[in-house]
């Protein structure tokens, strides 16, 4: 647990992305963050059958971490695009997203966490992002439908534009602006912030969680590189912070930490237990995924502290920050 001036926060891992690229045992691994009493959420893509299914949903469900079920690798390998130009294609998005929606609900997530398809450039930009939002009003209401007593919110991340993944969503500005009329008719929908995609995006931190407002009802905290000369960890990298190339470093996660408490989160009614700050890292070969998640959560611990004691003095009057 983290505690950031007068809020606690839960820590978060996504499992699906940490164990990309390396074999593995799903049940297996997702039980070694689901033993760590320091991880609260666990995030992943777990496509299993049968008995091995069952399992896995009766452990998470025993742990008492929160799920949230991130697709956007589904539809990046499945070309899942709702907001596509013709009308089979978006038909057939949508009900491979419905079909998401039910395993999520089966694993006991309380968020599906979504993210747009590539973009379409500025002729077509405003109308694909006009059907996807009627495909995420359309997740929504079926989300609310399998599970009326609790129902499982959408979230959806926004990804840059120009750099790397160049994705429909985009801007924060326009990704909370779209949101906030979906919010009108579902109230079970939201925004994951991550701050690596912001700084992928040439935004200013504090003024895009401010954007994002009551929209944001998820945190990722994640490293990326802006140098093409640096392959490794060049763009949507998820890159282990430390790493040469990286671009963000722990005074920017101290940053976006602080603009999280001063605009709300912590505070506001949510669908995970706590508010979550999810860790997001990709192993490269030759790296541990297990010790690059310790990594980025003592990382994390770290600057959840940092943020902590500035907003203490800032309150105080007291000036200068924490060496």
């Amino acid at each position: 647990m983290l505690r950031i001036g007068p809020h606690a926060f839960g820590a978060g891992v996504v499992h699906g992305a940490a164990y990309a690229g390396h074999d593995h045992d799903q049940l297996a691994t997702t039980e070694r963050f689901l033993l760590d009493p320091a991880v609260q959420c666990v995030e992943g893509a777990w496509q299993l059958d049968g008995e091995a299914a069952a399992r896995l949903r009766d452990h998470l469900s025993w742990s008492g971490c929160d799920v949230v079920y991130v697709v956007g690798g589904f539809m990046r390998r499945q070309g899942i695009d709702p907001g596509a130009a013709t009308a089979e294609a978006r038909a057939k998005a949508l009900d491979a997203l419905k079909a998401l929606v039910e395993t999520a609900s089966f694993y006991g997530a309380t968020m599906m966490l979504l993210c747009s398809g590539a973009d379409p450039g500025p002729e077509r930009r405003a109308e694909a992002i006009g059907h996807f939002g009627a495909a995420v009003e359309a997740l929504c209401a079926h989300a609310r439908a399998i599970r009326p007593e609790r129902p499982m919110w959408i979230t959806v991340e926004h990804f840059d534009r120009e750099l790397d993944q160049k994705r429909l969503l985009g801007p924060t500005a326009e990704a909370a602006a779209l949101l906030r009329e979906v919010r009108k008719r579902h109230a079970n929908v939201g925004m994951t912030v991550d701050l690596s995609h912001v700084v992928q995006l040439g935004e200013d931190i504090e003024e895009a969680v401010a954007v994002a407002g009551d929209l944001l009802i998820h945190a990722h905290v994640a490293n990326c590189g802006l140098d093409r000369a640096v392959a490794a960890t060049f763009g949507d990298s998820h890159c282990r912070f430390g790493a040469a190339g990286g671009a963000v470093v722990l005074a920017d996660v101290v940053r976006f930490l602080k603009a999280l408490v001063r605009n709300g989160y912590g505070a506001r009614a949510l669908p995970t237990t706590m508010p979550i700050i999810t860790v997001e890292m990709k192993t490269p070969q030759g790296e541990t995924p297990e010790l690059a998640l310790a990594s980025g959560l003592r990382m994390l611990a770290h600057a959840a502290m940092r943020a902590d004691i500035e907003l203490a003095r800032e309150a105080s009057g007291v000036q200068g920050a924490e060496p």
